[in-house]
């Protein structure tokens, strides 16, 4: 009825109609009313229609992905018994031959309500300007360190304003500036600059708080570079997004800038500027419901659409933003890239279930692109569903929203220890000098602060907050040094009530075989050291090497292995990856020929790189995984790699075994085929010193000489470095091993070096400056070009001197094989043992045969027994293991992985997939050994 008397009020007044010859009144009354009725009440009734098909649309995604969730959670019931280049092109916001439309539709549910009140709206931005300046009502007398921050921001822009072009402008806004162009960094650095001057006016204490010339010079300095960015008149810009040409600078660093900028002067800003520049962000912008805006991209993107929408107040956009986050509108293939969903194996970035978290689609990135996505939710959960906001009208209601919290136990936690991320999970943030992996770590701290305050679920703020704690207490620099102003009272609250249980560190082996990374936490739960592996394979590359960055990489992916301690904490943020021989890599096996550029996506060549881990059903061990371990990680872990450079001149069948305090290290068919020739080495260990002068003993005598000093020789039992670990070498301690000739003793080289480099070697823009380190070199020379070499050796991290040597001659462990179809080794521990074997081949090992390569433990813990396999191929669905001693004992089997059967002796594992692995238990009799 309204529409109808609204389209009476607006339909012109009938005329005086003439009477005819014949009676045509009542046609031509009808006539003239349905012209007026598809002249003006048919478009109003159209409207609505599409309105209402717009929000059954939306209604009908809601019922889907609530279905959907629910049929994953009956599914898992049966179960359980800085610059960020996606994978594909990013969406270009105008293109010849366009995408068929989608619907337009707001983010689920869609209110009952005519809409939001300008109250909710005020008390978002309130809440954003908090977020992006801290809360000064809660700051009326501020601690020392936020005076701190309060002058230095001050200073900053201070020195900015002097800067500033007073007056006519010609190219640029700022005097030391470049001129503003699409091609360039100027925009996004201009908008920054702007952004600190603009903190500075909105922030008490500074000295330009609210003075109205300096708010008078950011809004022209704005005026002016929006004019050299606005989509429609620009056609470098244009061609510059078409080609992905600086693409990220202009579609997310400058409108996050930009948008920032708005909200802090919101109330200075007209309506018309603010709906022009908001409009020309969103056409820059372009489609959001593209499956090429992938993980941090796509949190980012979604975040920039929120932010302009609250400056533009315009409720619409803020929709838009929280619908991107879940790409509501997008195709089936499209919601794929939400970031509240698990990606599947194979889909490329995103969170996984099993801990992995990939980026550009092959690299392993919690400790980089993922904490750019975790912080930016946790921001906009922090923002939009806190219980301050009086309407619910922009909650984000996702109702996989949850997965979020979880990702900070499964796919961050194991990967972090004292507080720092480790590097292989950092990408090319590795080579960023100010950028290391204990800074990481405060990013995720404030992360899980912001989390813990944005959920109303006390369980769920509470695990948050122990993790803060946790991280904060031990990581080894001041997470409150580089703390925003927001940040600062937020830490310290958490960490001052201590409402919660601490968390505990993990402790343990992690498997995340997607990502083809595993880590053991020392097993005692004091987090005394840390072991981790980074692999690559034709899924996972070796290490990026994008926009100049993380140079001279060749071997990051090879099997470096790194090694955590307490008494060295930063070991990796002490100038590591500018001094650190590239050709002398941990855990690595290559000739010493630098290979030729890296290419981007620099994949492995072969197939097999993976493992598995083993609990052994022991108290206190899990099976690996890390969600709602409590920290409890695996007993043992086997992890192989097959081997070949990057270069493809040098290869090897290499293999990692760990149980508790012991590493052992083995490779087979180790082989080099340079031109020219060189040697082709295997680097125990290449250690940054935290002091000049450590000591070293090898063999019962201690070295402690300055740099250039050197030792060569074959016949060296162990080794021991003061503060590290200690070193056994099983081609000389081993008989066995000797007579078989599957260890033959190679020679072995001591050395300590002085290291020098500057950032600029491994980043193109780093600083110049030469920085030097004091290295110890541990490397196993194979000679020239072998064809067939071996090594076996054991790391015992933080042991004693007396340790090692007692091992040295008293091994807990036993060597089976070591060759190319086969390495396996049996450990001892308190209360069992378990043998760990690489079977690159189906073959026989110590009464074990199997019928197809896999990685495989077998192990008892008491009288319980444990079979766990995997095929690190992903090429294998089924393995048969045959097991005599099942027959001899009489084991019963007890509890068994989905697709796993058990016949007397013979073992099935059916649906191997996606390098994960499957158990078995048995219960039976007897504690003597395998």
């Amino acid at each position: 009825m309204t529409v109808l008397r609204r389209a009476e009020k607006e339909a012109p007044p009938l005329q005086p109609l003439m009477r005819p010859a014949f009676p045509l009144v009542p046609i031509a009354l009808l006539a003239l009313l349905l012209a007026v009725f598809l002249t003006n009440v048919w478009p109003l009734m159209f409207n609505k229609i599409s309105g209402l098909h717009n929000k059954v649309q939306s209604l009908t995604d809601q019922v889907q992905n609530r279905l959907q969730e629910r049929r994953n959670i009956q599914d898992s019931q049966k179960q359980g018994q800085g610059y960020h280049e996606p994978s594909r092109p990013p969406p270009i916001p105008h293109e010849s031959k366009p995408e068929p439309k989608q619907p337009e539709q707001s983010v689920p549910p869609v209110p009952s309500h005519p809409g939001p009140s300008n109250e909710a709206l005020n008390v978002i931005r309130r809440r954003w300007r908090n977020q992006l300046l801290g809360d000064f009502e809660a700051l009326k007398h501020p601690e020392p360190a936020v005076k701190a921050k309060i002058d230095e921001l001050s200073t900053n822009a201070g020195k900015l304003l002097e800067l500033y072009v007073d007056g006519e402008k010609t190219d640029r806004v700022f005097k030391n500036a470049g001129p503003l162009c699409a091609t360039n960094m100027q925009i996004k650095s201009t908008y920054f600059r702007l952004l600190t001057i603009a903190a500075a006016w909105a922030t008490p204490g500074t000295k330009y708080y609210q003075d109205q010339e300096v708010v008078n010079k950011i809004i022209a300095g704005i005026d002016f570079a929006c004019a050299h960015t606005y989509y429609s008149s620009n056609p470098q810009l244009q061609q510059c997004l078409k080609s992905r040409q600086n693409w990220w600078a202009l579609q997310i660093g400058a409108p996050l800038n930009l948008a920032d900028l708005c909200v802090l002067i919101f109330d200075h800003l007209d309506l018309d500027r603010r709906k022009r520049w908001g409009q020309n962000i969103i056409d820059i912008v372009g489609n959001t419901t593209g499956a090429s805006w992938k993980g941090g991209n796509r949190a980012w993107i979604s975040r920039v659409l929120i932010i302009t929408g609250l400056f533009m107040d315009d409720g619409e956009v803020i929709r838009k933003g929280i619908a991107a986050l879940s790409v509501y509108g997008g195709t089936p293939e499209a919601k794929k890239s939400s970031v509240f969903g698990y990606v599947k194996p194979g889909e490329g970035e995103g969170l996984y279930e099993d801990g992995s978290l990939l980026s550009h689609d092959v690299y392993p990135y919690a400790g980089g692109y993922g904490l750019v996505m975790l912080t930016s939710v946790a921001l906009l959960l922090n923002l939009l569903n806190s219980p301050e906001t009086p309407d619910d009208t922009y909650r984000i209601n996702d109702p996989r929203v949850s997965l979020i919290y979880d990702a900070v136990e499964r796919n961050f936690m194991p990967v972090v220890w004292h507080g720092i991320i480790f590097e292989h999970v950092r990408g090319r943030e590795v080579a960023r000098r100010d950028g290391p992996g204990w800074c990481n770590g405060h990013q995720l701290i404030h992360a899980a602060s912001l989390l813990s305050q944005g959920s109303n679920d006390p369980r769920i703020i509470s695990r948050m907050e122990s993790y803060v704690c946790l991280w904060h207490d031990s990581n080894p620099a001041d997470t409150l040094e580089k703390a925003t102003i927001a940040q600062i009272p937020i830490l310290r609250s958490i960490v001052n009530k201590r409402n919660s249980i601490l968390a505990r560190h993990p402790h343990g082996a992690f498997s995340t075989p997607i990502q083809e990374h595993f880590v053991y936490h020392s097993p005692d739960g004091t987090a005394q050291w840390c072991f981790t592996l980074s692999l690559s394979s034709t899924r996972i590359g070796r290490a990026e090497t994008l926009n100049n960055e993380n140079l001279k990489s060749w071997y990051q992916g090879d099997g470096m292995t790194y090694l955590y301690t307490v008494n060295h904490k930063t070991h990796y943020g002490d100038d590591y990856w500018p001094t650190m021989d590239p050709l002398h890599v941990p855990g690595t096996t290559n000739h010493q020929i630098e290979p030729p550029e890296f290419k981007y996506k620099s994949m492995g060549y072969n197939p097999w790189s993976g493992g598995a881990c083993w609990s052994g059903g022991g108290q206190g061990w899990r099976d690996g995984v890390a969600y709602k371990s409590d920290g409890y990680g695996a007993r043992a872990a086997a992890v192989s790699l097959d081997h070949l450079a990057v270069d493809r001149k040098s290869a090897a069948k290499k293999s990692w075994f760990m149980l508790e305090n012991v590493i052992i290290a083995m490779g087979a068919g180790c082989a080099g085929s340079s031109d020219p020739a060189s040697n082709l080495h295997t680097t125990v260990e290449s250690r940054n010193l935290d002091q000049p002068g450590r000591v070293i003993v090898v063999n019962d005598i201690e070295y402690s000489d300055p740099p250039g000093w050197k030792k060569e020789t074959p016949r060296v039992h162990w080794a021991w470095l003061e503060g590290t670990a200690g070193y056994i070498f099983l081609d000389s301690t081993d008989p066995d091993l000797r007579a078989s000739g599957e260890a033959p003793q190679v020679n072995k080289i001591f050395e300590r070096v002085k290291k020098c480099g500057a950032w600029k070697d491994i980043t193109g823009d780093g600083k110049p400056d030469e920085i030097c380190r004091e290295y110890v070199n541990i490397v196993l020379d194979h000679g020239v070009n072998p064809q067939n070499s071996a090594y076996a050796y054991v790391i015992l991290p933080l042991a004693s001197i007396e340790t090692t040597k007692y091992l040295a001659g008293n091994p807990t462990w036993r060597v089976f094989r070591n060759t190319v179809d086969a390495q396996a080794v049996e450990v001892r521990f308190d209360g069992g043992e378990v043998m760990m074997a690489t079977f690159w081949k189906a073959g026989e090992v110590n009464g074990i045969t199997v019928e197809q390569g896999c990685q495989l433990l077998w192990g008892r813990n008491g009288n319980k027994w444990c079979l766990t396999v995997s095929d690190p191929s992903w090429q294998t669905q089924r393995v048969v293991v045959h097991l005599d001693v099942v027959r001899l004992r009489g084991l019963q089997p007890r509890e068994k992985s989905q697709g796993v059967e058990v016949h007397q002796d013979t073992v099935v594992f059916d649906g191997l997939s996606s390098g994960a692995a499957k158990s078995v238990f048995f219960e039976g009799f007897g504690h003597d050994e395998l």
